[in-house]
């Protein structure tokens, strides 16, 4: 009878100690019909306080959470904590648009105020901080001791970043749907159509200007005058400007294999007298009624003409020394 009683005591004794560690470890289904219900009434985002912490962050999980440990109090005055937040919503809200809602993973946040003992309990002097804790039962299982923890130093606090990180572990494409920005679209559809209308208000004015040949003219000597001068070789190799050398500056390096910056420069400019001369001698100089200013126009434009030539072929020679040829210098 004393084996009897001895036994019925220790099976009672037993059967408390169970049933106070089950009303103290609350079960995996009721753990995650409290996070299904957190994420529906808080559109994709559990407000976690520290006991909450625990309990979800315990084993066993057959679930991922991610939780970001964030400091909002205007006190504080965290500004990435105010510039992440929003992105940290923005991932839960379209996960949980996209119907993936009651597998996989959680999102939760853990403010400073709510959760002052897992501050301390992690070592935390600083937010915000991003941690991701892996299933550890079920077919997405992982061994790991600690949880993985996102680095805003390398992968910033966009949105897209995070949600590529989430990307990694879960195996599966995290997205990130933003609500359409209707200020944005109507000041892009309203510039639009301001366009559209001073550019039918100004077509007659804009129709001469396409049609002028003078500023096709321009244009089109402007571009030969850049292409021919050297600027594209310039642009390709990028050469010093100009080379200071024993105490003088060079303005031009022999050899056809390299060539200063302001050399192109130059060559441009002369290039541009000599078409603006020969230009000038056969528009300008034959309008000009009096005979004699007509005649003195040619013998000046003539002169320029053939003095920039003369400085072109030095400056060939000055490139090539055993260029044989010179016009007066």
């Amino acid at each position: 009878m004393e084996k009897f009683f001895r036994a019925f005591l220790f099976v009672l004794i037993f059967s408390l100690l169970t049933s106070h560690a089950s009303a103290a470890k609350p079960s995996l289904e009721t753990k995650l019909h409290k996070l299904n219900e957190a994420t529906r009434k808080n559109q994709g985002v559990i407000e976690l306080d520290s006991s909450l912490y625990d309990e979800v962050t315990s084993k066993p999980r057959n679930y991922s959470i991610v939780i970001l440990l964030t400091a909002l109090d205007p006190q504080i005055n965290c500004v990435p904590c105010k510039d992440f937040d929003p992105e940290f919503r923005l991932v839960a809200k379209s996960w949980l648009g996209s119907g993936n809602i009651l597998s996989r993973i959680y999102f939760g946040v853990l403010d400073f105020k709510n959760g002052r003992e897992i501050y301390a309990k992690l070592n935390l002097n600083n937010a915000p901080t991003l941690f991701y804790f892996p299933p550890t039962t079920g077919q997405y299982a992982k061994e790991v001791s600690e949880p993985d923890r996102y680095d805003f130093n390398r992968r910033g606090f966009s949105a897209d970043s995070f949600a590529s990180f989430l990307s990694h572990h879960l195996g599966t494409q995290v997205p990130v749907n933003r609500p359409l920005n209707y200020f944005a679209i109507f000041i892009t559809i309203f510039f639009i159509l301001a366009g559209l209308a001073m550019l039918k208000l100004m077509f007659s004015i804009i129709q001469n200007l396409i049609q002028n040949k003078s500023i096709w003219t321009a244009f089109s000597l402007i571009t030969i005058f850049i292409m021919i001068s050297g600027h594209m070789w310039n642009h390709i190799r990028s050469p010093p400007y100009i080379i200071p050398q024993n105490g003088k500056i060079s303005y031009i390096t022999p050899g056809f294999s390299s060539q200063l910056g302001i050399e192109s420069q130059i060559v441009a400019v002369l290039y541009c007298i000599c078409s603006f001369s020969v230009v000038t001698l056969i528009i300008s100089i034959p309008k000009i009624e009096d005979k004699t200013k007509q005649r003195f126009g040619v013998y000046i434009w003539m002169g320029v003409l053939v003095a920039t030539f003369s400085l072109l072929f030095a400056l060939f020679r000055q490139k090539n020394p055993g260029y044989p040829f010179r016009l007066f210098i």
